[in-house]
């Protein structure tokens, strides 16, 4: 029962906190600027607030540790707030200095490996291991040495896979509260922490109430950088990198267009796709926005189902 309670009230704090946020931004007329380079059908987005991220993530961890404040949970939420602040440093020099790009992408990228290796260390005082669990096996492979790398640059990866999917009203949110209920069942299965989970999940889903199309507020960096943190460390957590990559296919693609598109072009001068991340070469291609990001909930939907039911059939 209280994990119910926890989801229904981050839904609810992210929801009331989110409408006197979004009337500020509005009033200071702080919003986002779109990128020269995106699609020019987005122009028309320029000026809408953004940020939500700044009250959503803070009202999941917050909830989250009121009802479990164990070691696992208290990582979890330190580094889901050190991705934040990441995104929080960005979207202020984005917002102060008004232009598209906040940090870098050799500033944002180190920051996250800081952050991921700060909670690599502390990881290791709760649940040292240097394993991969495999997929629907009780194998494990020990990566020895490596695995501080491996493990370090994978949670990085998947805060910018979450970075580069929003781009589309309602697509990160949607795919990432999808892809929740998959990590929600296993987590579940497996004896895993949860409650961090419900809460992302409920806050998630109140920010979605202003973010399907047509927005009215972006999560901007300060959320999708956290969102994507939050999955690349509890995989470090206890060794489950490689059911992140199956739990949340759909960020890990978006990631691998971009990584093919830049070394095409810088190898062979030729683009694979119309333009990456992959969301936007299916809009260059004829489908509305609407239709790409229903495709891509729907696409990330089947994959939750055919993987909570393999772990069914393997598990029970």
């Amino acid at each position: 029962m209280s994990h119910v309670i926890e989801f229904v009230l981050s839904f609810i704090l992210s929801l009331l906190t989110l409408y006197p946020f979004l009337l500020f931004m509005r009033r200071r007329k702080i919003g986002q600027h779109i990128r020269p380079e995106g699609p020019n059908m987005h122009n028309y987005k320029e000026g809408t607030p953004t940020m939500a991220g700044a009250v959503f993530i803070p009202v999941a961890v917050f909830v989250a540790l009121i009802f479990d404040s164990s070691l696992p949970s208290l990582i979890l939420a330190m580094s889901t707030m050190g991705f934040w602040l990441i995104g929080l440093a960005d979207g202020l020099i984005q917002t102060f200095f008004k232009r598209a790009k906040g940090l870098s992408g050799i500033q944002k990228l180190s920051l996250q490996i800081f952050v991921s290796l700060i909670a690599y260390v502390f990881v290791e005082m709760i649940n040292p291991h240097t394993y991969v669990l495999i997929p629907f096996t009780s194998f494990a492979v020990n990566f020895g040495w490596f695995y501080p790398i491996f493990t370090v640059i994978f949670a990085a990866g998947m805060s910018n896979a979450s970075n580069l999917t929003d781009g589309l009203d309602g697509l990160a949110g949607g795919i990432f509260l999808i892809s929740s209920l998959g990590l929600l069942v296993f987590s579940m299965l497996k004896g895993l922490t949860i409650s961090m989970t419900l809460s992302m999940m409920g806050a998630v889903l109140g920010f979605l109430f202003y973010n399907v199309k047509p927005a009215k507020i972006f999560m901007g960096d300060i959320g999708s950088l956290a969102l994507g943190g939050y999955i690349g460390i509890i995989g470090m957590l206890y060794g489950i990198e490689l059911w992140m990559i199956l739990i949340f296919p759909v960020f890990v693609i978006e990631a691998l267009s971009v990584l093919m598109q830049v070394t095409s072009y810088k190898i062979r001068k030729k683009r694979i796709f119309k333009m990456s991340p992959i969301h936007h070469h299916f809009e260059l291609s004829g489908y509305s926005e609407l239709e790409v990001t229903t495709g891509f909930w729907i696409s990330q939907a089947i994959f939750t189902a055919a993987i909570v039911g393999g772990i069914l059939w393997i598990l029970l």
